[in-house]
């Protein structure tokens, strides 16, 4: 599609460029003002190459903890943003803002509570005004790493755990189903690694994939690693994303990640703690170690992913069969 300013686009279109789901885009519009799209005489919106820069300069904001009421003066002055100290796409902690803070407390008090009902108004409100990659980041990863920590310090830490990852998947489940249909291309396989019973990782991972676009197929804990070349041969994958943490038997799982990336006609890429310890026993097998930040490793995978197809479309055809 031509990227000058005169060409304009649906809103799908700008979701597929910005990484913002639409009900968000609307908010910004209706409740903010921060868009202002043209309509079609029907009523649809249309958007240009601008609003698409507009909303990636909104989004850099936002990373650095502003909130909105202070994101729209600098949007309208195009003032510089500060530079922020921890980098870009460096997780926040503690969350950035007195609003990360308050939705933070509250979901807390919703696990402590294990109240489901809480929990749905507290991330449906952030999602309607904030991008759900920016309410992982600032919400949901923080609040696994304080639910990390209160294990040995509360009575219930266990069970607010396991309430928080039954609550995710159920989320997982909700946006799968609402997106079917609209995903395209081949699907991403996530699984955890084998003696992985955490799955918090994987799913906040699933559910940023399936904002981008991509397809998912989750197979959650406990996974063996030579069932999934199976699994890839039968759906066409287009890669698969493992997590594990540092209790992983490494002796048994190397071995069965380096035939995985070699009889797999994909990427085979690799996150948490695992894939920080062992990172150069990954890179030399030729598994593609994506670390602990969330964001960071959804942009490897989508980096290589695109490398990858970009790779298949400059193969030169073969000749033509020589005439009798």
């Amino acid at each position: 599609m031509d990227d000058s300013n005169d060409m304009r686009f649906p809103i799908r279109e700008l979701v597929r460029r910005t990484g913002v789901n639409a009900s968000t885009l609307r908010a910004w519009e209706n409740r903010h003002g921060l868009l202002k799209p043209l309509r079609t005489p029907s009523g649809h919106r249309l958007y240009t190459q601008s609003d698409v820069q507009r909303i990636r300069r909104l989004q850099e904001l936002l990373i650095q903890g502003l909130n909105l009421s202070e994101v729209v003066p600098l949007l309208d002055a195009d003032a510089p943003p500060a530079t922020p100290a921890t980098g870009p796409l460096a997780p926040a902690s503690p969350p950035a803002g007195p609003a990360w803070r308050r939705y933070l407390q509250d979901l807390l008090r919703a696990l402590e509570d294990f109240s489901t009902e809480r929990l749905d108004n507290l991330y449906n409100e952030a999602c309607s005004l904030y991008p759900i990659d920016l309410v992982t980041e600032n919400l949901l990863m923080p609040a696994l790493d304080e639910l990390g920590g209160r294990w040995a310090r509360r009575a219930t830490g266990i069970a607010e755990e396991h309430f928080f990852t039954a609550w995710l998947r159920n989320k997982l489940g909700a946006r799968m189903h609402h997106v079917a249909g609209m995903t395209r291309g081949r699907p991403l396989i996530l699984a955890c690694l084998p003696g992985e019973t955490h799955e918090i990782g994987l799913l906040l991972f699933a559910l940023g994939a399936l904002q981008r676009g991509h397809r998912v197929i989750y197979l959650g804990a406990n996974m063996p690693i030579r069932q999934l070349a199976h699994v890839a041969e039968k759906t066409l994958a287009a890669g698969v994303v493992l997590t594990g943490r540092e209790g992983v038997d490494a002796t048994a799982t190397l071995p069965d990640l380096a035939w995985l990336a070699q009889v797999g006609n994909m990427p085979v890429f690799l996150g948490s703690r695992f894939s920080v310890e062992y990172r150069d026993d990954l890179d030399r097998i030729g598994v593609l170690p994506l670390g602990e930040h969330l964001g960071h490793g959804l942009a490897r995978v989508e980096k290589t992913l695109a490398a990858r197809q970009a790779g298949r479309g400059r193969r030169p055809h073969p000749p033509a069969p020589a005439a009798d």
